[in-house]
């Protein structure tokens, strides 16, 4: 009988580290897919890539459940501000949706900084007039604060930081110059950083030199603008965002 029963609980957590493989596998993919969506502007496959990280975020396993929440929320994020042709009032469903899925991913792990680092980034996107300002702000600095605090040199909060000291007002802390400062300890740190493991996030080390460009170019320091730019493509050759848009943005002004 003990033997039987032995065998029994064996086949069980066989069966669950099985199903536990499969589901960190389906992450892994899930992860990979979400950028190319956004590289190709494809909303509709984000939102199915989204709808399937949520069967995860009911998973045993901690790591697979707060990744889910992360990708969920950094979907969202994405859909919010990188689709154009995403109305305001959809946008603004995104970023509380966003938002939800970086609190949930904060619970399931309360010291997670990459997501304290985005729910501090969204709140600062919240924060975009004088009222919305005094509410969302602190919030935005208590997130990001402690996305800090938990990781000093990691290099996407390095840049989320910096990105909302580019559209601060200087009375707050904001400035351009801070920016770019901002931005280079950003791209240093992506040259140094390795990921914890195979679900962390490895995106930014191309977007950080588009958002250096762009800190340039509102100083009208274009042949700077250029070669961060330039940059950014051999980091990542093609990058639809800075090729299509950002560079002949940058052609247009600097003619």
């Amino acid at each position: 009988m003990k033997y039987l029963i032995s065998l029994i609980l064996c086949v069980v957590l066989l069966f669950g580290s099985g199903e536990i493989q499969a589901q960190g596998q389906q992450l892994i993919q899930l992860k990979q897919s979400i950028e190319k969506a956004i590289d190709s502007l494809e909303a509709e496959k984000l939102i199915k890539i989204n709808a399937k990280l949520a069967s995860l975020s009911k998973s045993d396993d901690s790591q697979t459940r707060k990744y889910s929440y992360y990708y969920r929320g950094y979907s969202y994020y994405r859909l919010q501000s990188s689709f154009p042709t995403i109305g305001e009032d959809q946008q603004e469903k995104y970023l509380e949706q966003a938002i939800n899925m970086f609190k949930s991913a904060i619970k399931a792990d309360s010291e997670f900084a990459e997501a304290y680092g985005l729910l501090g980034s969204c709140y600062g996107m919240k924060a975009s007039g004088f009222f919305s300002g005094m509410k969302y702000g602190p919030k935005s600095e208590e997130a990001m604060g402690k996305a800090k605090e938990l990781a000093p040199k990691n290099p996407r909060i390095a840049m989320l930081d910096a990105v909302g000291t580019l559209y601060k007002p200087s009375m707050f802390g904001g400035g351009t110059d801070k920016a770019i400062e901002g931005f280079q300890k950003s791209a240093t740190f992506f040259e140094k950083w390795t990921s914890p493991n195979k679900y962390a996030p490895q995106w930014g080390n191309a977007e950080v030199f588009a958002w250096l460009g762009q800190a340039y170019m509102k100083k009208e320091e274009y042949e700077k603008a250029e070669e961060a730019f330039q940059k950014a493509l051999e980091v990542k050759p093609g990058y639809p965002w800075v090729k299509k848009v950002l560079v002949p943005k940058l052609n247009k002004k600097a003619d």
